[in-house]
Parts: C-alpha cells; structure tokens; sequence
C-alpha cells in the first residue's frame, strides 16, 4: 500500500506539532521518520493510524483520503515501544488476538498465526507467556502480531528503545530481514541515526515540526540541504569562510584556516543563484573525510593540534585544536602511530568530501 501525506498539519492548543508536511511512502517501503524528541515525528505516526485527526491536509492511502475513517477500520498494523503483550495469553494467542477480534475462522487463524511466528522465528516459543521471554523475543512476538493481520502498513513507534544494545542490533537485523522477505509497506519512527542509516530504503528527516529533507541513507548523509541535518545526522565539523571564485566545477572558499576548495555540486542551496549572492558559506566536513598528511599544500590542508587521543585499535579519534581555538574532530583507520595531546597535525581532505551549506 501507499500511504501519502499532503499538507498535513497538527496543533495542540497554541502548539503546533507538526506543520504542512507533505512526503509519500512507497508500496513495500521501509520509510523512516528520524528526529529530535519533540519534532513531530510520532505525531505523524498517529495521524496515520487515526489516533489523531490533522487540523489540516490529507493523510491517503492508495490515493484514497482516510481523514475520517477510524483507526479500526485503516488496517494498520502496530508495533509500540512497551510490547504491549497480554501476560494471561501464550505467544500464540497474543498474535492470534487480532484475528480473534476479525473473526477470522480457526483454521485459517492457526494457519496465519503459525506463518507469522515462522517468519519471526518464534514458533518452537508459540506455547510460552511473554514473561518467559527476553526483551527482544517479545519485541518479535509483538512484530508477529502486527503482521498477522497483513495491514496495508506497518507503525513501529521507536520500537527498539526499550532494548540494550546487543539486542537492539540483533531485532534490528531481524526487521530488516522481515522487510526484505515480506516487502510489507513499513513506517519506523526513531531519534536514533544508525537505525535509519543501517535500516531505511528513504529518510524524512523532521525538525520542530517540519520535514526538512527525504532521502536515501547515502543522500541524507553525504549531501544533507541544511546545516540543521548536517549536524544531526553523525558528527560534522563546521568552518565558516567566504566565497572567493567559483567556476563550473569547483567552488573556492576562503577561511581562517587556508583555502578550502569544493566541488560546485556540494552546494547545499535552493538554487545556483544563492551562492552568488551570498558571501560567506559553512563548509562542513565529517571527522572521516579528515587525513593526517605529511604534505603541506596551498589547497584544503589544515594545521591543527592534538587535544585528546582516543585509540581503539582499528581506528583512532582525536579532538584537535585550530589555531584560533576552534575545536575539530578527525579520525584516523589503521593508525600506525598513536598521536600525543599538543603534537602539530596537518590535515587534508578532498574536494569531494566538503559540503558547501548556505543554510
């Protein structure tokens, strides 16, 4: 099923929770709502399932509004943060429990109920309580019984917080699994980065309400449209620096750490015209695309110090000091040395990897 959000906008009394938010999600899709606590993201959910009616817009499915058809009647399937499982019932009976209410026939319900634990891998379980259970078999039985149903679309409200991290990346694996064998049209709300990055075919990502830019994995980490995504998707570094020349391929910028030069297509604005008519931009950079280099050239090489090392191994971060006291996080696979607090690096990074933001 396709489920389309037009214009949809929500307000509690004076609060506006979420404003004019408009983006689709595809048939078989694992669509992903990340945001801060308190940017909306949930709410969307809810005016999805029709918990929640929109003050304005139209919440579609199949390109049928369902602004006033009830919850109940959407077939939407369900996964919350608490399981929300019957201690009284076995495995069996909490998945068979939306069927009970369908008055769906018994065999056809024993049928439904052994399929979805199958695919959840929970049938050998089928006769336990939930509170014989770990967290994450419980998160699965709870999976199983949303499916059961076979809704048009699956809500799964931050289904993995109430996890530790072992399990969240086991259940994680184990939904995306699911997904990919089923293609069951998917919505997942998270605050939580890798999830949406590991996880997602498309990202929304929201802010104070609003849906401030959708796309893959790859495009919302590698060219994100404005310093608020920049910032909330990973790590970056932020340098502030004034447009020096721009010709068709390659933007130069001028800062208080050297010439930084990148490719015109890194440009993060609503149009070309923009960068003309701005003076400054922020040019931000991810810690990895940082390298130490024991060149020093005119070019996109920057001289810092070393505040704090930390060694893992495999990979070394540092906190490093610019001249002007700026902090700047860089990190370093494979280290063949390990860096002392006050050692002079020199750092370069390649035109491609520099994300011009005017926003």
């Amino acid at each position: 099923m396709k489920v389309s959000i037009q214009g949809v906008s929500k307000s509690f009394g004076k609060t506006v929770a979420v404003d004019n938010v408009t983006f689709d999600i595809r048939d078989g899709e694992l669509f992903f709502l990340l945001g801060p606590s308190g940017c909306g993201k949930t709410t969307v959910l809810r005016l999805i399932a029709g918990f929640y009616a929109p003050n304005a817009g139209d919440v579609l499915f199949d390109s049928k509004s369902v602004n006033n058809v009830p919850p109940n009647k959407r077939n939407t399937g369900m996964v919350f943060q608490n399981y929300a499982l019957w201690p009284h019932m076995t495995v069996a009976e909490n998945v068979a429990y939306g069927l009970d209410v369908r008055g769906v026939s018994c065999d056809e319900k024993q049928r439904r109920v052994r399929d979805a634990l199958a695919i959840v891998r929970m049938a050998e379980l089928a006769d336990r309580s939930p509170t014989q259970l770990s967290g994450g078999q419980q998160q699965r039985v709870a999976l199983a019984r949303a499916l059961v149903i076979n809704p048009g679309i699956l809500l799964l409200d931050e289904p993995l917080s109430n996890l530790d991290a072992k399990l969240r990346l086991e259940t994680r694996e184990e939904i995306t699994r699911i997904h990919s064998e089923t293609r069951q049209t998917m919505l997942y709300v998270t605050h939580d980065q890798k999830e949406a990055l590991s996880m997602a075919d498309r990202i929304g990502v929201m802010n104070a309400g609003r849906l401030v830019q959708v796309g893959t994995p790859h495009e919302i980490y590698r060219t994100p449209n404005s310093r608020f995504v920049a910032d909330f998707i990973g790590e970056m570094n932020f340098i502030e620096g004034k447009v020096e020349r721009v010709t068709e391929s390659e933007v130069m910028v001028a800062t208080a750490y050297g010439l930084l030069v990148a490719q015109a297509s890194s440009l993060r604005s609503t149009s070309d015209c923009k960068l003309e008519a701005c003076a400054t931009v922020t040019c931000g950079i991810r810690p990895e695309a940082l390298t130490p280099t024991r060149g020093d050239g005119a070019i996109n090489h920057i001289h810092a110090t070393v505040q704090r090392a930390t060694y893992l191994g495999e990979i070394e971060h540092y906190t490093l000091t610019l001249p002007d006291g700026q902090l700047l996080r860089a990190l370093e696979t494979n280290p063949e040395v390990v860096r002392q607090p006050g050692e002079k690096l020199t750092l370069t990074v390649r035109t491609e990897d520099i994300i011009l933001l005017t926003r």
